[in-house]
């Protein structure tokens, strides 16, 4: 299956860099840009349109959605339920950003506390300011039962090591959010996922995980239907803003979020600091950034 993903020129731009190394020879006028990395083809138009294809496409796809906070207008979730539904609701934060943990929650929404939520002025936290994002998460965590689930930087590059891909790890940590807030509140409420991967995808990376409860609901912008989602997307965010807050203590410096050329200059900054073998406690080794960091320092040694 082929999917397509249409970008900004900065976008683009960031795309092309993150791919240079795979890059391939584009023959076509109208093709910017070919690569092919391993299971992968991705077209870069001039039009603007990147396309993926290969067996890792779907993986490339979601992942470019995530970290540009993309999602196509055919695919965009219609509103077709009541956002106080009672329900289990999981969503994730920390995917594109090189810094900091995985982070993922599953919050508990029935009649009574979405009377005492409605107020705090519950959505999507990627629409919310980080100081929203902290005042809002702290009122819910003493109203909404909740899971959170944060996988420290050397697991997380452990478990990369091992095999395991960002979405496989975000499925495991999102089923067992699901697991444990289910026995918490002991029902089996509808359960609903913030749409990172197609569904049979989904099952497939939890193969070995026992007894996972199976999504209801699995749709992309989840928390625009659902507040059960929203609220699990707040306190996500709020864990690993609260998680780069620890991290800026225990080393005294900053730590910028996404996956910027400012992210790439401070882990630099670090590397030459702490060393090389440091990092992983406070990065994403797989980015790509940690290839340009690593190179830039060896070429200057």
């Amino acid at each position: 299956m082929n999917y397509v993903l249409e970008l900004t020129p900065e976008q683009t731009d960031f795309l092309l860099d993150y791919y240079a190394p795979a890059r391939d020879k584009a023959t076509e006028e109208h093709i910017r840009a070919r690569f092919r990395p391993e299971g992968l083809i991705i077209t870069v138009y001039a039009s603007g349109k990147v396309m993926f294809q290969g067996k890792n496409a779907e993986e490339a796809y979601f992942f470019w959605c995530e970290v540009f906070a993309i999602v196509p207008v055919e695919k965009k979730a219609r509103k077709t339920t009541d956002f106080f539904t009672p329900s289990i609701g999981s969503d994730e934060s920390g995917v594109g950003d090189y810094f900091g943990p995985l982070t993922v929650c599953a919050v508990y929404v029935d009649e009574s506390a979405a009377k005492k939520i409605e107020p705090l002025g519950v959505k999507d936290s990627k629409t919310l300011s980080d100081k929203e994002i902290k005042r809002i998460a702290q009122r819910l965590l003493g109203i909404v039962p909740a899971s959170l689930m944060v996988l420290d930087n050397e697991k997380y590059n452990r478990l990369v090591a091992e095999g395991y891909n960002a979405h496989r790890l975000k499925a495991w940590l999102h089923a067992q959010s699901h697991k444990r807030l289910a026995e918490k509140i002991d029902k089996r409420p509808l359960i609903v996922v913030d749409k990172f991967c197609e569904e049979k995808t989904y099952m497939k990376y939890l193969e070995g995980f026992e007894n996972p409860l199976t999504p209801d609901r699995f749709l992309f912008r989840a928390e625009a239907e659902y507040a059960s989602v929203a609220a699990a997307s707040i306190i996500a965010r709020h864990a690993f803003l609260e998680e780069l807050a620890n991290m800026k203590d225990a080393y005294g410096r900053e730590f910028p979020k996404g996956a910027s050329l400012a992210v790439e200059e401070a882990a630099k900054a670090f590397v030459a600091d702490r060393g090389e073998a440091e990092l992983k406690k406070v990065a994403k080794l797989h980015f790509r950034t940690t290839a340009k960091v690593l190179t830039t320092r060896r070429d200057e040694t």
